[in-house]
């Protein structure tokens, strides 16, 4: 479908050469000397903060205000180093709660410390933080705050994160009617918001509407921060994901390599950020039938994820949940069962059981119990999991579409299975 988006895509792809692999690397995406600056003067004051902040030296409170210790905070929340972020997010916010800091400085701190546990896929901890924040942030700024509106931005991700979609879009459009108030249309600021709408559309099986909002917020995306930075890169990682949904692989695949040049530039080759596309081009091959490929790539990402907790265990999980997928597919059926167990098991830990990323796990163990014979044991577990995903998403879900599919497959396995049986049984009493 020819359309605005799919022609701003085509307009960044075309500016700049695209590898044909998932490891090349842009000569042009290099960060602007600004940002090199920026990011030395904050790694020259991690690096005096932290040594002031080692025993004997009067504690890292007496060397540095709030305000510096959160900046160092961000660095390393910026690096995706959150053991780190979380120890100096919690320096800060004791340094706020002293008479060296503000109410401000506190709120500040609060939702510092909402990004680290999100990002550590401590949901739960995220959530009552952030509406703690949330509430102390209504106390001390007015209604339409644009600090209140990040605040519900933030608290939408989380609830998009365990699965509440429909509480999520109640934060995401506060957010952005409090945003619009702010900003002008045009302004890229209210672009980011739309990027998050369109997530939650994504997940939601919403994709005209997901495509609409992306196609309005990459044009002053790609205009405002250029085609070779990083915030552009996974935006269209975000659209790719979206085109893969579509059954639209050969444009999903252009941008995830594009997207990829320019991720590796900045963080090197097998960096953790990466396993996003990495997992997202898997698909890709799976859809296509190209198993070896997909697996191969599907090991490379689980390597880097298992080195990485958090966050990480959303994606590790997702990871098993489509190498049980290219197994079944293989008809490596014991190795399917190993992943699949995996995959449930994390995905119930981390995002909970009644997640639709979970239901898609648990979907290749019912198309194992069906394999197995285990026919009413399959035919249970189907149902509990439609149930499950028709609460959330639209009966067009992809995710809806899969375990429906599954469930006729049980139905034509026993169906055949019985006949055989059948026939069996005339043939002995056959003369």
């Amino acid at each position: 479908m020819q359309n605005r988006i799919k022609k701003e895509s085509m307009r960044i792809t075309s500016e700049l050469p695209v590898s044909n692999t998932m490891t090349a690397v842009s000569r042009t995406s290099a960060p602007r000397w600004w940002e090199r600056v920026v990011v030395g003067i904050l790694f020259v004051t991690a690096i005096v903060c932290a040594r002031a902040a080692q025993p004997g030296n009067g504690g890292a409170n007496a060397a540095c205000p709030p305000k510096t210790l959160q900046a160092i905070a961000r660095f390393y929340m910026a690096s995706g180093d959150y053991d780190k972020a979380e120890n100096f997010a919690n320096k800060a916010l004791d340094a706020a709660l002293t008479k060296e800091g503000t109410e401000e400085d506190t709120t500040s701190c609060l939702i510092d410390l909402v990004w680290v546990y999100k990002n550590q896929g401590r949901l739960f901890e995220a959530e009552k933080t952030c509406l703690l924040g949330l509430q102390l942030q209504q106390q001390l700024y007015y209604k339409d705050h644009p600090y209140i509106a990040y605040t519900l931005r933030i608290l939408g991700s989380i609830y998009q994160a365990q699965g509440r979609y429909s509480q999520a879009g109640e934060s995401l459009d506060r957010a952005m009617t409090i945003i619009r108030k702010c900003h002008s249309a045009d302004d890229p600021i209210v672009a980011s918001f739309e990027v998050d709408i369109a997530r939650l559309l994504v997940a939601e099986g919403r994709f005209a509407e997901a495509e609409a909002t992306y196609e309005r917020a990459i044009r002053l995306i790609s205009d405002y921060y250029g085609i070779d930075h990083l915030y552009t890169a996974g935006v269209l990682g975000d659209i790719a994901k979206l085109y893969y949904l579509q059954g639209r692989y050969d444009e999903a695949e252009q941008l995830l390599n594009y997207a990829t040049t320019i991720q590796q530039q900045v963080f090197g080759q097998g960096h953790r950020l990466l396993v996003p596309n990495q997992l997202t081009m898997a698909k890709i091959y799976q859809a296509r039938g190209e198993s070896k490929r997909a697996e191969y790539i599907l090991a490379d990402a689980l390597a880097v994820a298992q080195n990485n907790q958090g966050s990480f265990e959303p994606l590790k999980g997702e990871i098993f949940t489509v190498m049980a997928e290219v197994y079944l597919d293989s008809g490596r059926y014991n190795e399917a069962q190993v992943a699949c167990d995996k995959a449930i098991s994390i995905l119930e830990k981390s995002v909970g059981p009644d997640s639709d990323i979970t239901a898609m796990a648990i979907n290749c163990q019912v198309r194992l119990y069906a394999l197995d014979g285990k026919y009413d044991q399959a035919y249970e577990l189907g149902c509990q999991v439609l149930t499950s995903l028709e609460t959330a998403l639209s009966p067009s879900h992809p995710s809806i579409i899969a375990v429906n599919e599954t469930m006729c497959l049980t139905q034509e396995v026993q169906t055949v299975a019985q006949v055989a049986k059948t026939d069996e049984k005339s043939r002995q009493f056959t003369p």
